[in-house]
């Protein structure tokens, strides 16, 4: 979202006075940087976001107002208070659900119907702050982590244009979140990561698309890891006696395993390191024998 927001404020025309990346340790902070000086703007370095000289540095800048998109850290009240009219930001659901990192994940994995964008002021707290504007989205039948992330992006950066249009005509408007305890939007441990076929296909299906592409749902098959990027189901129950991650048949290049409801099939996955690929791959490749196990059950 920080790339596209950035490019998105460019092409309409905002004056940005200064950009703030990452921290000098994370992974992506050359790459954004250079992305920042490529477009001839100011990008702004620090140790600490307390830091004395940083925050020298911005109020120096004299900002009217401080836009975030995807900014992993919390900032603090030292730094909120260098914009003449606050910091707001491009939050990816509808607030006050699902605050934190990972939206995208949790509304497809929790079988929402919609979600959608929050632009809003910033607090000390995350995704806490007044509520400026929001619009919905509905989820697609087939929607992946991947999907949403790109849909809820390029809206996340038309909404924060018009609520930029407005701020230099008018006050912008403030909801306060109601108190309460709502939807959490946690990102997936490494223990969600890994496929419960106990679970319901259906639900199975969901996590897989939840975490498709960035994360990717995980098993094991043989001893051998096996990311899940894309799988069907079927409502059908699995024969009597039939144990959770069992293969019960293997037909048209269709492998069916046994879930505590229903059974999935595998559509693309990646075994190891030996080979990516789809349904004819799996049993082309692997070919799995009936009674054989996915995950750990044995």
């Amino acid at each position: 979202m920080a790339f596209i927001g950035l490019d998105g404020l460019l092409n309409a025309g905002v004056n940005i006075v200064g950009v703030v990346g990452p921290k000098k340790s994370h992974e992506m902070f050359s790459t954004f940087k250079n992305f920042v000086l490529q477009r001839g703007l100011n990008f702004i370095d620090y140790n600490e976001l307390d830091d004395a000289a940083f925050i020298q540095k911005l109020k120096d800048l004299k900002i009217d107002i401080a836009v975030v998109c995807s900014f992993n850290y919390k900032i603090p009240k030292v730094m909120l208070d260098t914009a003449k009219d606050g910091f707001i930001n491009v939050h990816p659901s509808l607030l006050p659900d699902y605050r934190g990192g990972n939206p995208y994940s949790r509304v497809i994995y929790n079988q929402e119907p919609q979600s959608g964008v929050s632009i809003h002021f910033m607090d000390e707290n995350f995704d806490t702050g007044d509520i400026i504007y929001q619009e919905a989205q509905p989820l697609w039948v087939k929607e992946t982590m991947g999907t949403l992330f790109n849909r809820l992006n390029l809206l996340g950066v038309e909404m924060l244009i018009k609520v930029l249009n407005v701020y230099e005509k008018e006050p912008l408007m403030r909801i306060p979140q109601p108190k309460g305890n709502f939807k959490k939007a946690l990102s997936f441990s490494d223990a969600e990561q890994y496929i419960d076929f106990s679970m319901p296909a259906e639900k199975i299906e969901a996590l897989v698309r939840a975490l498709n592409p960035f994360i990717l749902a995980k098993t094991l098959f043989r001893g051998i890891p096996v990311k899940v990027m894309k799988v069907d189901y079927t409502e059908d129950s699995p024969p009597e006696g039939a144990k959770v991650g069992e293969v019960i048949k293997i037909e048209n290049n269709n492998v069916y395993i046994a879930t505590g409801k229903g059974m999935i099939i595998p559509r693309i996955i990646q075994f190891g390191s030996y080979f990516y690929g789809d349904s004819a791959d799996i049993t082309g490749i692997l070919q799995p024998k009936k009674g054989e196990f996915f995950g750990w059950t044995n």
